[in-house]
Formats: structure tokens, sequence, C-alpha cells
């Protein structure tokens, strides 16, 4: 269970829940924070030719000698494929009955049909759909056991198959049975907790267990496990669909590349301890400044798999190219051994330090693994791309927007029933005065909605598993205009924020509730682990969470905020000084009684609004100095607003 103490305006507020959110649903998870699996790099490297030992590609439909013992697989094929079974599969129906136009996976004979198992479309809200009656309780699992197929004149199997896997906290295996009895199981994907936009669609390898080859009347079930978390205990769904099933023997040589950072995520975050209350972890940043670059360089790491049957002597190599030149480069090599069914050793974590000249822009990165003997190259994986920007100020994780200029997805942060922090984890390497936040702001906001920039200081000295935030600072509230509407901006704060090298730190953007307006924030890229994107629902407002309803709660979210830093001197002092020219306040701290003091004769709405964004006061001033009374309201930190058809400024005041 994790805990964080927040302290916002003096109020101290315990929270006892930490969970993990997706946009589909906002589900509980009580789970440690660990890395996961990135899944960055598909892997659709070249196999070495192996003539099939057994082979399916479902040009027949679903074999008549597999069985489903739970929730049936489906054939999902064309009108002319034969034993079709037509009809729609969940989100992904296809376009007349052909899979090819919505049903993604890139299997080579997909236009023939493949098998899909779709948590999702078998609750259907309680509606019947082609392939049952809809009221399969969701989520839930799914297994399909194949016929008996002959291994025994075999010592070393490996499953070839397309695979494409979508999953909130679903999992999927497949159990090996030799004469009707269990044998082991083997895990294919992890519950990647991905959004609608985000899957893997990858040729899996998988090797078959040493405990089961050699047998006459081996059978493998495929297994979407999507009522329970192995780790975590919640539920799960979404959808598994497979194709080009092959059983060969397992090549000599083989090698992967898989999980693959810039940041020093594997290995280089030990060589840096947390001078604050926190531990840092590493993190892969997509845009970093010379500053943080002078105490913390590149470091790209990687997980080489060995797929083959022999140990390798694998290297990881990059070439880098950009502003500052080409360079290119290797880790020093690194035996990665054979047998993984034995002895679970068949992965190794290297690194390379590039040599990568300190120059502001853009560089590309190429990045593979090669494996030889006596210095003869033998295998070579797939090759990662990876972008990279060196800056003068900005410090980002996002991925920006794609090549139309649009971010993979959004969250929203205020609207008629939201009021969210979305928030996420930096790490220091060097002192620094923030000065903004850079964000994107989705076009599917509402102009006029007001936000504010957020940081908070991570602190592991609490006494819990995982630790917890403290509000450091925040801005005064912004207001979206037309213009910001699918737009990078930045949020000022009225003083720069004082941050250290050692610290981790999360930063974001927080929403009001409104009845009408709603703001919502672009994102683009996965998390390398839960809990670095962070939700917190500020009033326990989360409809689905049913335990927690009223209290305020931190979520996980796998998505990544575009949230950037930002430490440009130049911009905090520009807003300051428009500020002071427009209107201030005194005295601040106040009992109660305060004069706003315009620095022209304007008009202007001025409303006050309480700690909880509510509005507890407004007025209509048009003189140079106007009294405002608040002495029978409580003390706190009020927002002091005012506005005019064109412009927005804010201000806080404190009462005593």
């Amino acid at each position: 269970m994790k805990k964080i103490y927040i302290s916002i305006f003096a109020l101290s507020i315990t929270i006892s829940a930490f969970s993990q959110i997706d946009s589909h649903a906002l589900t509980i998870e009580d789970g440690e924070k660990a890395k996961k699996n990135l899944a960055l790099n598909s892997n659709k490297f070249t196999v070495p030719s192996s003539i099939p030992i057994w082979s399916e590609d479902f040009a027949n439909g679903l074999p008549t000698t597999w069985e489903n013992s739970i929730v049936p697989w489906v054939y999902r094929g064309t009108s002319t494929s034969p034993s079709n079974q037509v009809g729609g599969q969940g989100a992904y129906s296809g376009i007349n009955n052909n899979p090819s136009t919505n049903n993604p996976i890139s299997s080579p004979t997909a236009n023939n049909g493949f098998l899909i198992f779709d948590s999702d479309y078998y609750d259907n809200n309680g509606v019947a759909g082609a392939f049952g009656t809809g009221n399969y309780p969701t989520p839930h699992n799914g297994e399909l056991l194949t016929e008996m197929i002959d291994l025994s004149s075999y010592s070393d199997v490996t499953l070839k198959m397309n695979s494409y896997f979508r999953t909130y906290a679903g999992q999927a295996f497949i159990d090996f049975y030799v004469s009707g009895v269990f044998q082991e199981r083997v895990q294919v994907h992890t519950n990647l907790a991905v959004n609608e936009s985000s899957f893997v669609d990858e040729v899996i390898l998988s090797r078959i267990p040493f405990s089961v080859v050699g047998n006459a009347d081996v059978q493998m079930s495929f297994v979407f496990e999507g009522s329970t978390n192995s780790n975590n205990n919640f539920s799960g769904y979404y959808f598994w669909q497979m194709d080009d099933l092959e059983l060969i023997e397992t090549p000599l040589n083989m090698i992967e590349i898989e999980d693959v950072v810039v940041g020093g995520f594997w290995i280089d975050y030990a060589n840096y301890t947390g001078t604050g209350l926190n531990t840092i972890i590493g993190l892969d940043y997509t845009v970093t400044p010379l500053s943080q670059l002078a105490n913390h360089p590149y470091v790209i790491e990687g997980v080489l798999r060995n797929s083959g049957a022999n140990d390798q002597v694998s290297t990881l190599k990059y070439e880098v190219y950009g502003a500052a030149g080409s360079y290119s480069g290797t880790s020093n090599p690194t035996n990665v051994a054979a047998n993984s069914a034995i002895n679970n050793i068949d992965s190794m974590v290297v690194a390379a330090n590039p040599s990568l000249s300190p120059v502001v822009g853009n560089y590309g990165v190429s990045i593979w693994a090669e494996s030889d003997s006596s210095g003869v190259i033998i295998a070579t994986s797939d090759t990662v791309i990876k972008g990279i920007e060196i800056s003068d100020y900005i410090y980002a994780k996002d991925n920006g927007t794609d090549i139309n200029g649009d971010p993979d997805g959004n969250w929203i942060v205020g609207g008629p029933d939201d009021q969210w922090h979305f928030t996420t984890r930096f790490e220091m390497y060097a002192d620094e005065q923030l000065t903004s936040l850079r964000t994107y702001i989705s076009d599917e906001s509402v102009a006029g909605a007001e936000i504010k920039a957020v940081v908070y200081e991570l602190d592991t000295t609490i006494s819990n598993a995982d630790g917890g935030v403290i509000l450091l600072n925040e801005s005064d509230n912004y207001t979206i205009t037309t213009q910001d509407l699918g737009a990078w901006v930045d949020i000022v704060f009225a003083d720069p924020v004082d941050l250290y090298n050692g610290y981790a730190y999360e930063v974001g953007i927080a929403g009001f509730v409104h009845p009408t307006d709603s703001a919502f924030i672009g994102t683009s890229g996965q998390s390398m682990y839960n809990g670095e994107h962070s939700l917190f629902d500020e009033f326990g407002l989360n409809p689905n969470d049913v335990v927690n309803q009223g209290i305020p709660t931190w979520y996980y979210l796998t998505r990544t905020p575009m949230v950037r830093m930002n430490f440009d001197p130049s911009s905090v002092s520009s807003v300051s000084d428009l500020k002071q020219s427009i209107f201030t306040t005194y005295p601040n701290p106040t009992n109660g009684l305060f004069i706003i003091e315009l620095g022209e004769i304007a008009k202007y709405d001025v409303t006050v609004n309480n700690a909880l964004g509510q509005i507890v006061f407004s007025t209509t001033i048009n003189g140079m100095n106007t009294n405002i009374d608040l002495l029978s309201f409580d003390k706190g930190i009020y927002t002091i607003e005012l506005k005019n058809e064109k412009e927005v400024y804010t201000e806080k005041v404190i009462v005593e």
C-alpha cells in the first residue's frame, strides 16, 4: 500500500492509496514500484530460416482439433476464407469483415485470418454479439489448447509466432502439457497497462521448456489471463491476437535487443546517490540541458537476449548522428549464455558511453546488437532508433508530437467532474532554477479553462514502501486561450523554484472543477516503471474508485505527460514585469483587509477563490485603488483574479 503525505496550503492530507489507472477505467493497484519492460523495440528481426516442425496459419479457420476450455478464442477471417466466422470482434471488428482493414496484426498471412481473444468484446454491456451471448463476465480469462504435437525427435525447439497484444493488467502465457499432464508455464506478454494508442505487435520467439521437448504427445495452451493479476491481484482486460505459429529447431546463433535507453536506467543509475530525501532511479530523457549533461553524460543501455542454442559473445553497437557530427562505438563484449529454460540467464544488460560532444541540437541514435565467433559476425539484432535533443534550458521525457503535429493522446485535468494533478518524475544532476513548466494544451480543451503548474518534492524517508511527495510550489492560475489549443505554452512561476542536485521532483499541471470549461494535457510516450507518471485526484472525484470516494488519492498512469521543465531565466522576469505593471495587492499577508492597486485606470471583473478553487467573493473594479474585505473568511491562501475581455491576471493573497 503506497501512502503519500501531501502538504497543500498548510493543510496536511494523508492519502492511503496509490493506484494505477488507464483511459478506460480507474482501477486500484496496491503494488510496489518496479521497473517494467519498456517494449521500446518490436524486435522484427530476421529469424534464421528453418523448416518448421509444426505450423498453423489458420488458413482453414480454427482447427477442429483445438479445444476452447474457457471462454472461446475465435477465428477472424474474410468472407472468402474457409470456415469463416464473420461478425464484429470488440473494438477491432474490421470493415466488411476484412481483418486487414481494422485488425492491425502484421502477420504475413493476416489476410487469411487469425485468432483473437478479446475480453472487451465478450462483455459487450450484456448485448448479444456475433460469437456469443455477450454475457461473459469482464474481465475474464481465455484458454485455447492445441492438438497433440510430436516432438520426440528434437532436443531444442522454439515457438515462433506473430502476436498483437494490448492489455490493461492482463497477461499472456503458454502452458505446456505432455500426455495431458501440465509441465510448465511460459509468460509471453506482461501486464503492459498500455493505453488505446499503444500495443505490442511483434514476432515472438519462445523457447520450449526442456521438460517438454523430446516427447511425442505435446500440447500448447494459449492463455489470456484477465481475471486476476499475479503480482497485484486486480482485474485486467483487452485482447490478444496471434497468427503464423511455427515450431522450429532453435537456431544455434541468434541475438535480440530489448528495452533500449540512453539515460542509464538499467546500470548507470547506481552511480548516482540521492542527496535529498529520495533515491535516484535513473530515467530516460528526450531533451536534456547542457547543465544536466555536465554531471550525467549519456549512457546507452540495452538488454541483449540470446535466442539461440549456443552461448554468444555479444556487444551493443551504436551510431550517433546530428548537430555535433557522427560518432560510433560499442560496449565491451559480454557472454550471453544460452539454455534459458534451464538456468534463466539468457539475457544480459550491457552499456556503452557514447563519445558525444555537448553541442545544442538534435541527434539520432541507432542501436543494435551483434554476436560473433572468432571475430566473424554470426548474428545481428534489429536496430532501435532513438531521437534525443541537447538544449540550453529544456528538460523533457515526452516524445513530442508526431509527424502530423499530433500527440499520442491526452488526459483531462479539469472539467465538470474532474480536478486532477497530472505529474511526472524528474531527477536532478545539477542545481537549477525552474522558471516555468512548458506543456502541450490539447485542442480538446475549452478556451477560458484554468490550469496551474505544480512542483512536488519526493520524500522516501516517509515510513512506507514507496515514499511520498510534498507540495513545493505552484504557479498562478493560467487561463487557456484559443491560440493555446494544440500548442505548447509556458506556465510561469511568480518566482523561480530552486531545484537541487541529487533530488527528485514531481512536476505537472493541475486543473479545476468547472461546470462548462475543460482542460486537457497532451500525452506522448509510455512510463518506464509504475509510478513514473502520476495523477492526484484532489477531492476523490473518481467515480470508478468507490472505495476512495471523497478521499484525495494518487494513481499511477502509464502515459507520459507532455510537461517539460524550463530553466530559461528570461521567462520569469518578463512575466513578473508585466504583472507588476497591471496590478498589485497590499498588505500581503493580510488580516483580511487589503487593496488592489492598478497600474492604470481600467475595468476588471474580480473574483476571489479559496484553496479548493471555489469562488468566495466577486466584484467589478474600475479605479486605481479598490478595498477588498475578507475579514469574515477563514485563514488561508486565496487567489485574486482580474479578468477583462482580453486578459486574465492572478495573484495569491495570504489571510492570517
